[in-house]
């Protein structure tokens, strides 16, 4: 990206160099036409100069297999959604700039209608909560029902988090630059991280034995306080060349504070759910995860239950890890889990190609049985929104634009 930052026309030029076939490209440049129709000519510009950062999946879109079905969706959604009047002020935000935590509540509010539109439910944006000064996100306005109020919100990664990743991103970069000055082979295994000081002496002590392996031409070990490191001078076995630290922590407390605002803002005559997207490690730090899937329904909705003082109005809770790169295939049918106990309900699917979603539908009572059903009908069906919403633009299937 250039000094002056993106622009429609480098996002372009990007998509021409990126590997996709003719038909892919065209597609990518259609969705990204669609956010120039809808945000502006001068959006890229004015979004990096005052929010000082730039959508990844945007400047990605022509390179990497998962950034052109989430572009793509993205398109779709605004479409449908500048259908709708009350979009317009959520749109001029957008046209404004966004720091990252709103854009991630923009197109969660957009998911949302997605998902309500593939239920034959309208929608509408921003309502006004009877009795109070503050609106809801969304109203969702199902067929043959009475409608009800989402409030949305993203639990952001965790400062802690980022620290950690980029420790161990620099670690790595530092043995690729011992690789390639070597001319070997390094598996890393991190138990924990170190200092500044003792990881710069480690790496030191890595580079040498480097050197003696590359001279000897036999596999060298060093091992130290947060790990051990295998040096090859010939290719390596079979294997992952890098396993960075666990780490663990309490999940609940972020979430758990976030929650309870929420339950104060939704306050009101009308029903209501909150939907999360929850970033900050729930899902991939502690051992909860680890738990098969009525366990780790019911463990959460029980202290969501427990842990939050909820309004008469609340109906429940739909938590969701939001959509991670996927390893496991891209078979829509294999990856669809449906799980269901007195606690509620537990999705997984496929969200994109190469992206995945876990969610968990919690309701406060009975009076939310009916909700629950349309959110499993809504979320359940995610898998298929992408193709049917490319087949109405007039394109091909998702894996064809991939080919």
């Amino acid at each position: 990206m250039s000094d002056d930052g993106p622009t429609w026309k480098l996002i372009d030029e990007m998509i021409g160099r990126g590997g996709l076939s003719e038909n892919g490209a065209a597609a990518a440049r259609w969705a990204v036409g669609r956010f120039r129709v809808h945000l502006g000519e001068k959006w890229p510009t004015r979004q990096y100069e005052r929010q000082g950062w730039f959508p990844r999946a945007l400047l990605l879109v022509g390179t990497y297999r998962y950034a052109l079905p989430q572009v793509l969706s993205w398109a779709m959604w605004l479409d449908a959604a500048a259908n709708e009047s009350t979009f317009a002020s959520v749109r001029t935000n957008m046209k404004r700039g966004m720091d990252t935590s709103t854009w991630r509540h923009t197109w969660l509010q957009l998911e949302i209608s997605r998902a309500a539109s593939s239920t034959g439910a309208s929608f509408s944006f921003e309502p006004p909560i009877p009795g109070s000064v503050k609106s809801g996100d969304l109203l969702i306005d199902p067929e043959g029902g009475s409608p009800w109020m989402v409030e949305t919100v993203t639990v952001p990664r965790a400062d802690i988090d980022m620290a950690w990743e980029n420790y161990e991103d620099h670690f790595l970069a530092a043995i690729r630059g011992i690789e390639g000055k070597r001319n070997v082979t390094c598996v890393v295994v991190l138990d924990d991280h170190s200092t500044e000081a003792d990881t710069q002496e480690w790496l030191l002590a890595i580079d040498l034995i480097a050197s003696i392996a590359a001279e000897s031409r036999q596999v060298q070990v060093i091992q130290w306080d947060i790990g051990v490191v295998t040096v090859y001078p010939d290719p390596p076995p079979p294997g992952p060349s890098f396993t960075g630290a666990v780490q663990y922590r309490d999940g609940w407390r972020r979430l758990g504070r976030t929650l309870a605002k929420k339950a104060e803002q939704i306050t009101g005559p009308l029903p209501a759910w909150v939907r999360v997207d929850c970033l900050d490690g729930l899902f991939q730090f502690t051992e909860w995860t680890k738990m098969a899937p009525t366990e780790r329904l019911d463990a959460i909705a029980a202290v969501i239950r427990a842990s939050v003082v909820w309004p008469a109005n609340a109906r429940g809770v739909v938590l969701s890890s939001g959509v991670g790169v996927n390893f496991d295939g891209n078979d829509a049918g294999t990856q669809a889990i449906t799980v269901r106990s007195e606690s509620g309900v537990f999705l997984r699917r496929l969200a994109n190609p190469y992206l995945v979603r876990e969610t968990f539908i919690v309701p406060l009572g009975d009076a939310a049985s009916e909700h629950v059903d349309w959110w499993v009908a809504a979320y359940g069906d995610e898998p298929a929104w992408l193709d049917a919403d490319l087949a109405a633009a007039g394109f091909s299937k998702t894996a064809d634009l991939l080919a």
